[in-house]
C-alpha cells in the first residue's frame, strides 16, 4: 500500500503488478472529493475554490503508477 497526501487531502493505493485498488481517500478540511474507477485507472479529485488537485492511478499500458495534476481556474 502507498500512501499520497496533496494539499486537499489523502489518497492511499494497493500497488499491484498489474492492477490496482482505492484503499481510502479522505479529503482535507474545507474540500470536496470526488472518485472516478474504470477497469484500468482510479481517478480522486479534490476541489476547493478555484482550485482542482487530482491523483491518477493508472495501469493501462504499463504497471500501476500515480500522476498528480494541480490546476487553478
Amino acid at each position: 500500500m502507498k500512501s499520497y497526501a496533496v494539499d486537499g487531502g489523502r489518497v492511499a493505493f494497493d500497488l499491484g503488478d498489474v492492477s490496482a485498488e482505492l484503499v481510502s481517500a479522505t479529503p482535507a478540511s474545507g474540500w470536496r472529493m470526488q472518485v472516478w474507477k474504470q477497469d484500468r485507472w482510479i481517478r480522486v479529485t479534490f476541489t476547493r475554490e478555484d482550485r482542482e488537485i487530482s491523483v491518477f492511478c493508472v495501469w493501462h499500458d504499463s504497471a500501476p503508477r500515480v500522476e498528480i495534476d494541480d490546476r487553478r481556474a
